[in-house]
């Protein structure tokens, strides 16, 4: 979880219930706060300092110990306050963590803090809340042959991309700085194998000679920039490249459409970052390109490029995660200016992993399909509210959420009629899933049932690696949708490689058959 602390706040001091900007009053930066004599209960506090830049968490969301140990401190020391029982700790900058991070004077005082530390221990339950009461996932996907393909070839089960084309052929990135293509209809083949700077995350296939591939640097939390974007073509059966983009902070996403008319494809890159990130989109302007930063923070995400307003232009819908959780538009005047709107918000923990935009109702209207589920940072623990979500768009840029079935680690999800009845399917893969719940629940397949009623499924398979990406298409060409899950053995990343490869958790649709 990231709590991260802008310099400016915008809150109601003392009694007053209005914010200051509406008392016409100068925002006090939170140095000035800390000058003040607050008079304010822990709460009250808690909504000043944690709820300033984004949705204030509430003291359920995470358990007592891990409020108390992990990330009331880091919240603490973000705010430049330091305490006795800091002694000995790695300052931020011998960690490598930028300026301006961490501040380094104190922007609360000692007693204001304790208040505040008192209010979230109070609160907390003492254990993780548990799931809400829901309908337990039968074995065995119906209509789907589910298997593990085993490839004859030692290699690391570390699956990064998962992208199936029109051909049925299958593009997998590797955490090793490895781009394979593969085969699986019939007996599992690598049809090409192509080194890569940094793993891949995301391909845009022009066909078989010729493709572009975003990078994303370093796996792990990193502030680098190491990510890529380059063009890669086929001559006499080797691959060369060229550099599109470089210097990129960590990418994970890549979109493109024609977002000032000029008949060119600009591209927008979600640069996740770590504790630096941005939302960047790149405009061509003849043979060259801007950026415009569409938000300057980390925890970018994912994007789409679509008409959303149906203006004429084209206009970006977002997930933002991190402290600004979140699905933003950014909405385009034609000539690639951008106006953001806040779609939804949600609580720093809430870890958001992936959307999908579809109109899951058959109203005319694009609905949000959200996992959230990212279980990592300061607070690794089973949350009750990670799972996925149904947001229904009610017009005029409001949505409401009308469905949610409890999932823990819920990081990946694709939407299509899967079993060809005319509603859109759900399947969902969790990458921190509870190893205790039975049946295991990596990945669950809601069959649509009409209503917003959904019947939930899973894997019969046996297997050990988690889940980080999903992907669908037809890989035999049957005229149906398959399921692809690219598996993640934690194992396999500090041993050598000493089993056969199994990537991809396979369900095959029969539907057609």
């Amino acid at each position: 979880m990231r709590i991260t602390l802008l310099l400016f706040a915008v809150l109601a001091i003392g009694s007053s219930c209005d914010p200051i900007s509406e008392r016409k009053q100068p925002i006090p930066t939170l140095y000035q706060l800390s000058q003040m004599d607050l008079k304010l209960d822990g709460k009250q506090l808690a909504e000043v300092y944690c709820g300033n830049c984004h949705l204030k968490p509430e003291p359920e969301v995470l358990d007592k110990a891990t409020w108390e140990n992990s990330v009331l401190p880091d919240m603490r020391m973000r705010m430049g306050l330091y305490l006795e029982e800091d002694f000995g700790i790695t300052l931020p900058q011998d960690r490598g963590i930028p300026d301006g991070i961490y501040s380094k004077i104190p922007l609360i005082k000692e007693k204001d803090w304790n208040k505040l530390k008192e209010y979230y221990l109070k609160e907390a339950p003492e254990s993780p809340l548990p799931q809400l009461k829901k309908e337990i996932p039968q074995k065995g996907i119906p209509g789907f042959e589910e298997s593990l393909p085993v490839f004859e070839f030692i290699f690391s089960n570390l699956a990064t991309m998962l992208e199936v084309e029109s051909s049925g052929k299958i593009w997998l990135g590797h955490r090793f700085k490895k781009l394979f293509q593969l085969d699986l209809n019939g007996q599992p083949l690598i049809l090409d194998s192509i080194d890569t700077p940094v793993a891949p995350v995301s391909i845009i296939s022009e066909g078989n000679e010729s493709f572009e591939l975003l990078s994303m640097g370093l796996m792990d939390p990193a502030n680098d920039s190491l990510g890529t974007f380059k063009k890669f073509k086929k001559s006499r059966q080797n691959w060369t490249s060229e550099d599109l983009h470089q210097q990129l902070i960590r990418p994970v996403h890549i979109s493109v459409g024609d977002l000032n008319a000029d008949g060119i494809e600009d591209q927008v890159i979600a640069q996740f970052g770590d504790h630096l990130g941005k939302l960047s989109a790149y405009i061509s302007e003849g043979n060259e390109q801007t950026e415009i930063i569409l938000k300057a923070l980390p925890g970018a995400r994912k994007t789409y490029i679509l008409d959303y307003d149906k203006d004429g232009d084209l206009d970006i819908i977002g997930l933002m995660t991190q402290a600004q959780e979140g699905i933003y538009l950014w909405e385009n005047d034609g000539k690639a200016n951008f106006q953001e709107k806040e779609i939804l918000r949600f609580q720093p923990a809430f870890g958001s992993s992936d959307f999908k935009l579809k109109d899951i109702n058959g109203d005319g209207l694009l609905d949000i399909i959200l996992v959230n589920g990212d279980n990592a940072d300061l607070s690794p623990i089973l949350k009750n509210y990670h799972g996925l979500r149904i947001f229904v768009n009610q017009g005029d840029y409001q949505f409401s959420e009308e469905w949610f079935y409890p999932m823990y680690g819920a990081s990946g999800v694709e939407v299509a009629d899967f079993d060809q009845d005319g509603d859109l399917d759900i399947v969902a893969i969790s990458f921190f899933p509870d190893k205790a719940q039975e049946p295991r629940q990596d990945l669950v397949y809601f069959q649509n049932n009409g209503g917003m009623k959904f019947k939930p499924y899973t894997t019969q398979l046996d297997f050990k690696a988690n889940l980080l990406v999903v992907s669908s298409g037809d890989i035999d060409q049957d005229g149906d949708l398959d399921i692809l899950a690219g598996t993640f053995d934690f194992d396999d990343l500090y041993t050598t490689a000493n089993k056969k490869w199994t990537p991809i958790l396979l369900l095959k649709n029969n539907i057609m058959r």
